[in-house]
């Protein structure tokens, strides 16, 4: 159990949202003073070039902490995780998308005895691209194949969870948007009891800080080290199926169809690769350890 008290710190991690972040703040504190909780609101200004910092502090009872540079969301959470006071973590974005109301219920949820409580934005998929709304359908549907466990919605940015279980997964969570989902990564990996609470989502107040190519290949690649981490014998048999259906398989067909060259090189091609990811993962793996061993307050993460 965590040695800080009972109550709940709300980490809002902000960086240009001064359209936003006042009126963000004032709902939270707001539904914080009904819960009965002990309560405290940390903003990490993630060095927004706006005039953000100044309004959060103008807002009663918020303490402000300042990056002298832009970290990234999930560097900006673990700042207000090693600041905190209580036991709860709470976050949630500044930009107004989410409905702090609902906030009781993940309380409610904590209270029940789970250890993350997140939640699930029911219409999120309405507010997607048709191309986004089917890659975050994929990906909702590979992660849950990958941990064996039904993810509903990996990267919802309001959520509740234990700082224990945050402190205990603080060298693996990423520093950028994916902080979100490889948090839900470990937690399951973990064997963590997660509860999920539907809510509507609200198209958001100024222009969305993701990069949609870059964050994708880092959350594809700290699913993968997850699942590297915590099932290894299932990522093998997960990267031998694939060498089979994009390598041995096609080459074969290649061979048998005469292009013997051609099915070589799709072979082989596809061995060095499955190879490559295997070692990579293996070192990442070892260096972890190291640091676990070694430095185990490490704030470092695997990025």
């Amino acid at each position: 159990m965590s040695g800080e008290p009972k109550g709940l710190s709300y980490v809002v991690p902000c960086y240009n949202e001064e359209g936003a972040v006042r009126r963000s703040l004032e709902r939270l504190s707001a539904v914080l003073g009904k819960t009965g909780l002990e309560h405290e609101i940390i903003v990490v200004n993630d060095g927004s070039r706006d005039n953000s910092a100044k309004i959060a502090a103008e807002v009663p009872g918020v303490r402000v902490i300042s990056h002298p540079v832009n970290s990234g969301y999930g560097a900006a959470i673990k700042t207000g995780i090693r600041n905190a006071r209580f036991a709860w973590i709470g976050i949630v974005d500044a930009d107004g998308t989410y409905p702090i109301e609902e906030l009781p219920r993940l309380i409610d949820g904590m209270e029940q005895g789970f250890d993350m409580v997140v939640a699930q934005r029911q219409n999120v998929q309405d507010l997607d691209s048709p191309v986004k709304r089917l890659f975050r359908g994929i990906f909702i549907r590979v992660v849950s194949l990958l941990l064996g466990r039904k993810v509903r919605d990996p990267n919802s940015g309001f959520r509740v969870f234990r700082k224990d279980m945050a402190t205990l997964f603080l060298p693996f969570l990423c520093h950028a948007f994916s902080f979100t989902t490889s948090i839900t990564v470990f937690a399951f990996g973990q064997g963590m009891f997660i509860s999920y609470v539907p809510i509507d989502y609200s198209a958001r107040v100024g222009k969305s800080k993701v990069r949609h190519i870059r964050d994708s290949i880092r959350t594809a690649q700290l699913v993968l080290q997850g699942v590297m981490y915590f099932n290894p014998f299932k990522f093998a048999l997960i990267t031998a199926g694939l060498f089979l259906l994009f390598g041995a398989a096609p080459g074969a067909i290649l061979g048998l169809l005469g292009y013997v060259t051609a099915g070589w090189f799709v072979f082989w091609s596809m061995a060095v690769v499955a190879a490559l990811l295997l070692m990579g993962l293996l070192f990442d793996m070892l260096r972890i350890a190291i640091i676990q061993t070694n430095r185990p307050d490490d704030p470092m993460c695997f990025f």
